[in-house]
């Protein structure tokens, strides 16, 4: 599970399984097919050979109901489903959406009313966080609490179950003096690369391996500053909407009235606890869906469209014939510029020591 998906796998498992996790989820919920009136299916961004099964089964499913499709873009799939877990929560809100795929952090105004203020430049930090799970081998530690759980979520299982020290190692903050709103992860990775290759170099001389309390403290410092870099950005990118109208892009039309976290990455305990602290900062609430609800999941991709249905959105489709899929897709109106260009300095927060205590 450490190392991440291999899409041929995915596709593979995708085809062998999505027949009976349908029937399944229809039974589970005491409904026929015949009880359907739409069918939502994920059309982008995505692994290409395992958005062309998905598509194709809705489509063969909705023809042979004579059903509409809704195709829904997963990362807007991410962004709404606090909604669905939060019914107090209300737009406009500010979204950070990280996981092994992405890296976005932007305004969730409406149902189809987006505005981009920050992406991975590079890396995510779910991709990130599981070639550093990898490269510590954490898949060979016998621990029991690491069975079955994917990269990111084993750095910070092993930093908290051997106290890690997040003090221990100073990793660099990459892009700490651009201000903007946009993330780069792969200077995390490779200082971390270094730090483990000094390591091993060290402790080769005396015949041993990296020991339990050297790999959690990587996993804590990793950890660490991966929080503060995503909390510096979100930080600014709440500045920039504080700004008076005149300063911001036209598009963003109030000030958010809270912060969002979503994603497989979005389930961290510390960067929970980190987000937090800034969210209270500005007075904003902070919500987080339930970790099962923050990864990719199907309950997300029909809340998406049940919520398109009521609003009689354009983008049922009719005609099953026309709906594709698409690998890539971008989210929002992109006002990344406009962020750079408003030249915002922070102060940063200075977060509290005891959320990155085990």
């Amino acid at each position: 599970m450490l190392g991440g998906v291999l899409p041929s796998v995915a596709a593979e498992l995708h085809k062998e399984n999505i027949e009976s996790v349908v029937n399944t989820a229809m039974a589970k919920s005491n409904i026929g097919l015949r009880d359907l009136n739409f069918v939502a299916v994920t059309v982008k961004p995505g692994m290409p050979l395992s958005l062309k099964i998905g598509v194709s089964f809705a489509k063969s499913l909705a023809s042979r109901l004579k059903i509409p499709i809704i195709p829904i873009d997963h990362m807007e799939a991410h962004a709404l489903t606090a909604l669905f877990t939060d019914p107090q929560l209300k737009f406009p809100y500010m979204i950070l959406l990280i996981s092994g795929g992405h890296g976005i952090l932007g305004i969730v105004q409406g149902l189809e009313d987006y505005v981009l203020l920050g992406t991975a430049l590079d890396a995510s930090p779910g991709d990130v966080l599981d070639k550093l799970s990898r490269r510590l081998k954490l898949n060979r530690l016998s621990d029991e609490c690491l069975k079955g759980v994917a990269g990111g979520k084993a750095i910070e299982i092993i930093a908290k179950t051997y106290n890690g020290d997040h003090q221990r190692f100073n990793l660099p903050l990459p892009r700490s003096q651009s201000k903007d709103c946009d993330f780069s992860f792969t200077g995390i990775h490779a200082a971390a690369e270094q730090l483990i290759n000094k390591l091993e170099s060290e402790n080769r001389g005396s015949g041993c391996a990296l020991s339990i309390q050297d790999i959690a403290d990587v996993c804590a410092s990793v950890q660490f500053c991966m929080t503060r870099l995503i909390c510096r950005r979100v930080q600014r990118a709440i500045e920039y909407c504080l700004l008076n109208t005149d300063s911001r892009a036209s598009v963003i039309r109030n000030h958010p009235t809270a912060l969002v976290v979503s994603g497989g990455v979005g389930s961290n305990c510390v960067i929970r606890a980190g987000l937090t602290e800034v969210a209270n900062h500005y007075n904003l609430r902070f919500v987080a869906p339930p970790p099962s609800l923050c990864t990719d999941n199907g309950i997300m991709i029909a809340w998406n469209g049940v919520l398109l249905q009521k609003e009689n959105s354009s983008r049922i489709i009719e005609d099953i014939s026309s709906v594709d899929f698409c690998p890539r897709s971008t989210f929002g109106v992109d006002c990344r510029e406009d962020v750079k260009q408003a030249n915002i300095s922070i102060e940063p927060i200075k977060l509290s020591s005891d959320i990155f205590q085990p």
